[in-house]
């Protein structure tokens, strides 16, 4: 062995050694452990809102009395004109009638299993049938003589409703209005909103009268959905 040899060779050794413990050290390394994947929750669609959708209504008159419903020959055309931003959240743009109104406009835009509007209303649910959402007070005014307690909360749920468009299964959103003893339509009187899933709005309670036992509500005749999320 040259001097020169003897100098180098422990070092490549070394280096070696060095190598071998290091390649060892990295195939004793057990792999990186990857956590489960979050499952995303997922909420029916019932009220379809999307830009290009439109459903077309009839008005019926409802006597409380006989269950009778009367057609009134009015039509409503409700649709979703766009969208908007409104504190930086995305609403979308609905309009509609009331029996004897012109175009009204509402903000609303789906939170988790709720729909909302613009003032953070809740107008539906998909899965909370057990709270009230808003309690309110109502009257005395030149509609009611006395105070009236209103209450918001889902109804009824997979009910089948018949309509000229078809037989849906439901949900309801109700707005139930607490009266005093001796009004015509008894102690309570409920306005329904009915959604299905993929369609939008099936049937709605409209305006009423305290003192009457009518009510009037529209259904459902065709629709048109050119999207939906």
């Amino acid at each position: 062995m040259t001097p020169n040899t003897s100098l180098w060779l422990p070092a490549v050794v070394c280096a070696m050694l060095n190598f071998t413990a290091c390649k060892k050290d990295k195939i004793a390394q057990p792999p990186p452990t990857v956590p489960p994947a979050t499952p995303v929750a997922y909420y029916p669609n019932y009220t379809a809102m999307a830009p290009g959708n439109y459903w077309i209504y009839e008005f019926y008159l409802l006597d409380s009395v006989n269950g009778e419903a009367h057609p009134t020959g009015r039509f409503d055309s409700a649709y979703v004109a766009g969208d908007t931003i409104i504190n930086f959240k995305r609403y979308y743009v609905y309009q509609y009638h009331e029996y004897s109104s012109s175009y009204l406009t509402r903000y609303q835009r789906d939170s988790l299993q709720y729909t909302v509007d613009h003032k953070g209303r809740i107008i539906f649910a998909t899965n909370d049938f057990v709270n009230i959402f808003r309690t309110y007070q109502f009257g005395p005014n030149t509609a009611v003589g006395d105070t009236i307690i209103v209450t918001e909360q889902m109804g009824g749920k997979n009910d089948i409703t018949t309509v000229p468009a078809g037989s849906f299964k439901t949900y309801s959103f109700q707005e139930i209005f607490h009266q005093p003893p001796g009004y015509p339509s008894g102690t309570r009187r409920i306005k329904e909103h009915r959604y299905a899933r993929n369609i939008g709005l099936v049937t709605e309670s409209s305006q009423f009268y305290f003192s009457l036992p009518q009510m009037y509500e529209k259904r459902l005749v065709r629709y048109h959905l050119a999207q939906f999320h």
